[in-house]
């Protein structure tokens, strides 16, 4: 923890951003907003590096470390006018405001929420590298309120996108016109058993049934990878399959010779053989950043010509802490 001065600056809109400053300087500061318990609150945080979640709750012993996005409901009972009988029941009138803290980028530090067993919430400021260090953060957690929670979240970002300049609104970005159109991912069907089989088999049921996608994603299932940990005929271990690292750039034998005749040889023969047979316009591939979720295999004949290495990364207290959840 932190020694700590909370800092808070007024927009004019009306809005705040709450930030703090300390007395030392780090690449990481955990301060403390005050008690939260009492109200009804939602948080959307990051379960995984790669995934985010809801969780509710009433008091900040429910915030998750990680969380990205916070809303309270605050309910404040009012009398009524004289002329509502004072032995009615309906004597009394509930005002209900919505709260918004979301975490935010201030320079080269990101920002997350978090609460502790005594119901204290807490703020993190991060850079991610033990080099890049700082004594306070003035724009870390921006706050506002309103009776609508959905005209909240809205205006909000509109409020972030005029303050910061770092992003778009949705209702300033160009969207791309096949976000309109009916589209198929495979990961639901298939996971990593895709097969070029049961991609066509797939997209004729959609055809049968008078939707067919004009476009669709190939999940995860069509690379070349190799896991170290997990023994052929064995179950797989949980987790071990994050290990998992890419063997080749290129398809896997399951994307060769993948026509019914043998007329398709690799996975740019089978993409357009579905964009011609199945009037499918547009074929995404799934793939992850680091070459697979272990990144690549440097003894790999097919990856020695990249010079791959491996690094690894230290990862936040924040991340780790959310494993168990």
């Amino acid at each position: 923890m932190s020694p700590e001065t909370l800092r808070f600056l007024r927009l004019e809109q009306g809005p705040h951003f709450l930030g703090a400053t300390s007395t030392i300087s780090s690449s990481r500061h955990v301060f403390n907003l005050g008690i939260l318990q009492g109200y009804k609150l939602l948080s959307l945080f990051r379960v995984k590096i790669w995934w985010m979640i809801p969780r509710v709750g009433r008091s900040a012993s429910d915030v998750p470390m990680e969380t990205q996005l916070l809303l309270l409901e605050a309910r404040e009972e009012t009398a009524l006018e004289d002329e509502v009988s004072s032995d009615s029941d309906e004597s009394t009138t509930e005002n209900t405001c919505y709260i918004l803290f979301l975490p935010v980028l201030d320079g080269q530090f990101r920002a997350t929420l978090q609460g502790t067993q005594s119901n204290e919430l807490q703020f993190c400021i991060e850079s991610g590298d033990a080099r890049v260090q700082t004594s306070q953060s003035l724009e870390a957690v921006f706050v506002n309120s309103g009776d609508n929670p959905f005209e909240l979240i809205k205006n909000s970002i509109k409020i972030l996108e005029k303050h910061k300049g770092t992003f778009c609104h949705l209702e300033n970005k160009r969207i791309p016109a096949h976000l309109d159109w009916f589209g198929w991912c495979t990961w639901d069907a298939f996971y990593t058993e895709v097969s070029p089989q049961g991609i066509r088999e797939g997209l004729q049921s959609f055809s049968n049934g008078g939707c067919l996608p004009k476009f669709i994603i190939i999940d995860d299932g069509w690379q070349e990878t190799i896991n170290t940990f997990h023994k052929e005929g064995e179950p797989v271990i949980e987790g071990t399959q994050f290990a998992t690292r890419l063997v080749d750039i290129k398809e896997n034998k399951k994307f060769t010779n993948a026509g019914s005749d043998n007329s398709c040889n690799n996975f740019h023969d089978f993409v357009d053989s579905i964009k011609q047979n199945m009037n499918v316009k547009y074929v995404y591939m799934w793939h992850a950043l680091a070459g697979y979720w272990g990144g690549v295999l440097p003894s790999s004949d097919a990856m020695k010509k990249y010079n791959p290495k491996l690094v690894y990364p230290i990862q936040s207290p924040g991340t780790t802490g959310t494993l168990e959840i």
